[in-house]
């Protein structure tokens, strides 16, 4: 994987994982943790939005199955140090959400990036 390649995997990761925290703290008092099965159900929309513009940006950069790992810990490293932060600082930068919200952001974390890592280990199928 070239440093281009670093560089663009990179600056996806931050923008997604940006644009799922700022979602979050506009609704997620009002709207996503209102119910067990919307907050459930946003999480799935939010890993598989994730998912899928890892999936362009690696197709994009023309990346070989073989490199996907690699390029996978390099799309989430922004993401998760970005949450790390956010985590830390959870009531300072979302003042208005209680502090229980401050686990549910750390489980949507956690379950999306891990879902990610492991699609990204699943070995391609193989062709007849």
């Amino acid at each position: 994987m070239s440093k281009e390649d670093g560089f663009y995997l990179a600056l996806s990761g931050a923008l997604v994982w940006g644009a799922a925290t700022l979602f979050y703290a506009a609704f997620a008092g009002g709207l996503i943790e209102q119910a067990f099965w919307f907050y459930a159900l946003n999480a799935a929309l939010a890993t598989a939005a994730l998912t899928f513009f890892f999936h362009v940006t690696a197709r994009l950069r023309h990346l070989s199955q073989r490199r996907r790992p690699l390029a996978a810990i390099t799309f989430a490293a922004p993401g998760v140090f970005g949450a790390a932060l956010v985590i830390l600082n959870f009531q300072a930068l979302m003042p208005h959400l209680p502090p229980e919200s401050l686990g549910r952001y750390g489980a949507f974390v956690v379950v999306a990036y891990s879902a990610l890592l492991a699609l990204c280990l699943e070995r391609p199928a193989k062709t007849a």
